[in-house]
């Protein structure tokens, strides 16, 4: 299955907000969790500001996973009736659950200064602190990944591995 991905905002670059532009696509594989691969055809945009090249990322995709978030989410945290059923083998699911383990602490300070940096806009400060919260416990909402991820890529936030 592919599917093309294309938003109709202005999306402003995140270094220096100068307008991107489309400069091309590329694919981008996708794991839901049921097993169901998918293609994501994502947009290439380039800043005429920086010159940085960006892309436009959905928020159904945590960046430099294979797994779409909800499977994510629901590998880090799974339900009582789905304990042990992965979409994916045992050693990956490991893997996720040590990667969100080791970033937690950094993913709570990050969202912490973000509600100190927006705390004008009291709705946004009250979400950060639902995520805060999910982050803290056990129980919480469905779709939290997704926020958390959006948050930290936008904000410029997102650690990567990546040099190049």
């Amino acid at each position: 299955m592919i599917f093309y991905v294309r938003s109709r905002e202005t999306i402003p670059c995140p270094d220096c907000e100068a307008k991107l532009t489309v400069i091309g696509s590329r694919k981008r594989g996708l794991i839901e969790y049921s097993g169901e691969k998918k293609v994501l055809i994502i947009r290439r945009l380039r800043c005429p500001g920086c010159g940085k090249i960006h892309h436009e990322l959905p928020d159904i995709i945590v960046p430099y996973k294979r797994y779409s978030s909800e499977t994510v989410e629901l590998i880090i945290s799974p339900s009582k009736e789905q304990k042990d059923d992965y979409p994916c083998e045992l050693s990956t699911a490991k893997r996720l659950k040590i990667w969100f383990f080791l970033l937690r602490n950094y993913f709570k300070n990050t969202l912490l200064s973000l509600t100190f940096l927006y705390d004008y806009e009291e709705a946004l400060s009250k979400e950060i602190q639902c995520l805060l919260f999910r982050l803290n416990n056990s129980s919480g909402f469905n779709g939290w990944l997704k926020k958390l991820v959006r948050y930290l890529v936008n904000s410029g936030r997102w650690l990567h591995t990546r040099s190049a």
